[in-house]
């Protein structure tokens, strides 16, 4: 048997009922109804996770070190592994968050206990030595990496797309000065246990309480802003990611304030540097363009990355983004 069924059998789970769960630009999530219990069941994109050792260290690392609560409890296979191989397939699987799901209605209570469930993970991590980490994904976060990576794809051209996002390409060029907004702030801050996918998606919700931070496959030692950039850029707009029509994208100032008020009343005082509090005002606008950027690129390669679900879609992913990145503080608006 193979598939999420025959992986199923083997977390000790034969006869489950399996179910799709939509969403995800990158791994296959299942959900697992067993008598034993409901669980989520994940195959792993090995072409974009090569080091699933790595990663799974980390993921257990950071659960010991939390416990249950803040992110899921990860599960182990019937023979005691954490990964289970069935061919190409690596498959691994946690306890489902009982009674929790994605945020459903987003306002300013959410935003802001989001914001509060990133500050107390930040808060809970702050002495998981990050050197502990191995680094899945070297040099995830560095957004000079990822314009000089995006110029190479228009170098190529390898689809012909380029001529079709002029615009885009204008705009992200236009906002690079915010590369050097990173590197500035990155070299100040200290290295940390950082989530680095922290975005809404990732936070489970209990009765409009978020309780869980989910999605480990990218923690690994980096700064703290690219997390709250992250929650920032898809917590202060109530548009899609990958909405249509851009003009539907802009920020709401009230749940921008929620998002940053929450967090900052649930990291202790005395945990953030001085660094880490100015970045603070600078890490929405630098993950929304990072994520623009990633996108585009994606797009004039083929669309290779990122799940995509019609024709054009990363191309929309990024004007979205730009939309939004328009509307954001940021220290290009500053006099």
């Amino acid at each position: 048997m193979t598939g999420a069924a025959g992986a199923a059998a083997r977390f000790g789970w034969p006869g489950a009922g399996i179910t799709p769960i939509a969403g995800g630009h990158i791994n296959d999530s299942f959900l697992v109804t067993h008598p034993a219990g409901e669980y989520v069941l994940q195959r792993l994109n090995r072409g974009v996770f090569t080091d699933l050792g790595g990663m799974t260290a980390n993921s257990l690392a950071v659960h010991r070190h939390l416990g249950t609560g803040l992110v899921p409890e990860p599960v182990p296979a019937a023979d005691g592994r954490w990964l289970v191989e069935d061919g190409d397939d690596r498959w691994r699987a946690w306890r489902r968050v009982p009674d929790a799901g994605p945020c459903t209605g987003l306002d300013a209570a959410a935003a802001r206990s989001a914001g509060a469930l990133l500050g107390r993970f930040h808060a809970g991590v702050a002495d998981l030595d990050p050197s502990r980490l191995a680094v899945p994904l070297p040099r995830f976060h560095d957004l000079r990496r990822r314009l000089a990576a995006l110029e190479v794809e228009l170098a190529a051209d390898r689809y012909g797309r380029a001529r079709g996002a002029a615009d885009e390409i204008a705009r992200v060029r236009e906002a690079a000065p915010l590369v050097g907004v990173a590197g500035d702030l990155a070299d100040r801050v200290p290295v940390r246990t950082a989530h680095f996918d922290a975005k809404l998606d990732n936070v489970l919700f209990r009765r409009g309480e978020a309780v869980c931070l989910v999605d480990l496959d990218t923690v690994m030692p980096g700064p703290w802003f690219w997390d709250l950039g992250d929650l920032l850029r898809t917590a202060a707009t109530t548009a899609a990611e990958d909405a249509s029509d851009p003009a539907e994208v802009t920020v709401d100032p009230a749940l921008y304030d929620a998002v940053v008020s929450g967090y900052r009343a649930a990291v202790p005082a005395g945990v953030l540097t001085p660094a880490e509090v100015e970045a603070v005002t600078a890490a929405g606008a630098v993950a929304t363009y990072e994520q623009a950027v990633r996108f585009l690129s994606d797009w004039l390669a083929g669309d290779v990355y990122f799940r995509t679900t019609r024709p054009g879609h990363n191309l929309e992913r990024a004007r979205a983004q730009l939309a939004l990145l328009a509307t954001l503080p940021s220290p290009l608006n500053r006099p």
